[in-house]
């Protein structure tokens, strides 16, 4: 690619001495060069902010911010006000990126003259195999639909790289999990084509220390974010609603499903929940996009809460 636009590279930061240089390290090793790099220590407590600072001591490249502890969302939403390249892109940091990342995510938007760009994630930080897909093109209300319907795409921030005009009108709620879940589908339909490449070169590492790697009843607040995109396209894009109600199943049998695999419990939230499934199962099981899973936990639920509950808990 011969002309290289700017590129912003967005790494909320809070307490990950343990990963931070190699995620750092796997940013600035990029082949794509022209890029802003904006690290956001959250208030850190370990050495993570002197390390960011080290960083953007060595790389002009690299700036530092430093907040309050307010969260990942305040973080990104701050360095969006900051950042000055034409495209987005977000990395957790705990996470690493292949070297030639940037640069498929780049080529892929710019060659379908797409608004999105995304790459498949890899489950495993330290298994850095690249299986190569053909790029797919698609509308956003095919993407959205498959996201939803959780069909070899995924709603994570994180993978993807953005035009920065998407985000004008967009924001990341603060306070909430899921934030990622909530923002991703006011971005999609902004856009005109999306592009997709089934190539693992996001390297996610999971781990119990990390927000999404243990549970707590916090953990809920994806009911409501469901319910808010079931809400969102019966008003805005009823040809979806089929789809947010599948994804509104799905998050509903997995907070049962957790609750029962971790013996948290709350009979609000599982009164909740179980009202939710009996209310979707039917759409569910009908709705052929559904997949496999879902269309099986519909039917399990059809033998009643207990017995529900029971199996669920089975899958520890």
């Amino acid at each position: 690619m011969q002309h290289q636009p700017k590129t912003t590279i967005i790494v909320p930061v809070y307490n990950v001495e343990q990963y931070l240089d190699e995620c750092v390290g796997s940013i600035v090793n990029q082949s794509y060069r022209n890029l802003e790099i904006i690290l956001v220590d959250d208030g850190s407590t370990d050495s993570s902010a002197d390390m960011c600072d080290r960083w953007a001591d060595n790389d002009s490249r690299i700036i530092t911010m430093h907040q309050s502890n307010s969260g990942p969302s305040a973080a990104r939403n701050n360095a969006i006000n900051r950042c000055t390249g034409q495209y987005i892109t977000f990395v957790d940091s705990d996470d690493v990126i292949a070297p030639q990342y940037i640069e498929t995510l780049l080529t892929n938007m710019v060659n379908a003259d797409a608004d999105i760009s995304s790459l498949s994630l890899n489950l495993s930080a330290t298994n850095h195999s690249t299986p190569t897909g053909k790029p797919v093109t698609m509308t956003a209300v095919e993407a959205v639909e498959g996201i939803l319907h959780q069909r070899g795409l995924d709603n994570a921030v994180a993978g993807k790289l953005y035009k920065r005009c998407l985000w004008d009108s967009v924001k990341f709620r603060t306070g909430i999990y899921y934030e990622d879940l909530e923002v991703f589908y006011h971005l999609y339909l902004q856009t005109q084509r999306v592009v997709h490449q089934d190539i693992p070169l996001y390297f996610y590492r999971q781990h119990s220390s990390s927000r999404m790697g243990s549970f707590n009843l916090k953990r809920a607040d994806v009911l409501d974010v469901v319910d808010e995109i079931e809400q969102y396209m019966s008003q805005h894009h009823p040809t979806l609603l089929n789809a947010a109600r599948d994804r509104k199943f799905s998050a509903n049998m997995n907070i049962l499903w957790l609750m029962s695999a971790t013996g948290i419990s709350s009979p609000q939230i599982i009164g909740r929940c179980w009202a939710n499934i009996k209310q979707l199962r039917i759409n569910s099981l009908f709705n052929r996009r559904v997949r496999l899973k879902n269309r099986v936990g519909a039917l399990t639920s059809f033998l009643g809460l207990r017995i529900l509950v029971f199996i669920l808990g089975k899958f520890k």
